[in-house]
């Protein structure tokens, strides 16, 4: 048996016993895991829980946001209310350079995030949402650090890109100049070096997925081919509601998107087309979810608006994607 098998359940026991306080940095190095090259003090300072610290009685999940944006513009009205309402603790991180530097780094806060909101539980196991980039940087940290499947009940991706953009036909493309993209960019793009690394270690769904996407997305091309993930639930807006119309900015306000995603939260990580059918009328004549906390004519141009700061304040532009780290 691993030692990192051995003194887990030990740290989550005695995270149960005495819930981590939030001016402590804790480390969690596990053996078989890969390095974290950022200190612990910043990893943990990318966490907000807007409601409190989870617990037993609120589960905990975390939100792991896309390119050009932050955790508070994609998540601060929307999940984590409408989560709040139905018995959730959502927390979010916030990525450096608004996830527009390297996804490597980038999935270091999320495997350490995906430890220390599950510690600041009680050892309670966290869910994890993702929107956009967020999707492959979660599978990234699901795959190089084994660790954080322990403490992962389930992971729902929105829109995500597993297989790679195809930039040409993507409103990413814009963003480019010339030959210089941000680094995140290159390594979304397809036949990435990031990208090929992923899929040669283990691509599969590691903990329950559900992974939802829609037909209009426009930046995330071509949608489907990107939402597959072996192993995991694949499930589209227009299952529910057909001929919506639903684009990337938006997958994380939109009601039939959470539907699914609070569905499957509620059932072990694993959506269900059936189950959410019974709600067809309640949710197919919205475009926001309910509870989330939100003025949808504001939302649109505020989504347009993170975007572009995004571009300009993200990180800077490279002519090249960073070069693999050692572990992958």
């Amino acid at each position: 048996m691993h030692l990192q098998h051995l003194l887990l359940p030990l740290l989550l026991s005695l995270a149960s016993a005495s819930p981590l306080r939030r001016d402590a940095a804790p480390t969690f190095a596990f053996g078989g895991d890969a390095p974290f090259t950022v200190a612990a003090a910043s990893l943990a300072a990318s966490l907000t829980c807007p409601n409190g610290n989870p617990s037993g009685s609120s589960p905990p999940v975390l939100l792991v946001h896309g390119t050009s944006t932050t955790g508070a513009e994609t998540w601060g009205q929307g999940y984590v209310p409408a989560l709040a309402a139905n018995g959730f603790a959502a927390c979010y991180l916030t990525l450096p350079g608004r996830a527009m530097g390297d996804m490597q780094i980038s999935a270091e806060y999320v495997a350490y995030g995906l430890h220390y909101i599950s510690a600041l539980a009680g050892g309670v196991p966290t869910a994890v949402i993702s929107h956009s980039q967020g999707g492959p940087l979660t599978q990234w940290a699901l795959q190089f650090w084994p660790s954080v499947r322990t403490v992962t009940s389930s992971f729902i991706a929105l829109s995500p890109d597993f297989a790679g953009i195809k930039l040409g036909d993507s409103d990413l493309a814009a963003i480019c100049i010339g030959d210089l993209c941000q680094a995140s960019l290159w390594q979304q793009s397809a036949g990435s070096n990031f990208l090929s690394a992923l899929h040669d270690h283990g691509f599969q769904a590691q903990v329950p997925t559900t992974s939802i996407w829609t037909q209009s997305d426009g930046v995330v091309s071509p949608p489907e081919d990107n939402a597959s993930l072996p192993s995991a639930t694949v499930v589209s807006v227009q299952d529910l509601c057909p001929l919506r119309l639903v684009q990337h900015v938006f997958m994380p306000i939109d009601a039939a998107a959470f539907a699914f995603a609070l569905d499957a939260l509620q059932h072990s990580g694993a959506a269900s087309l059936s189950r959410v059918q019974s709600q067809i009328f309640s949710v197919c004549f919205r475009i926001a979810a309910k509870n989330m906390q939100i003025n949808v004519a504001t939302q649109i141009q505020s989504s347009l608006d993170d975007a572009i700061d995004g571009f300009i304040l993200g990180s800077p532009r490279v002519s090249q994607e960073p070069a693999l780290m050692a572990y992958a």
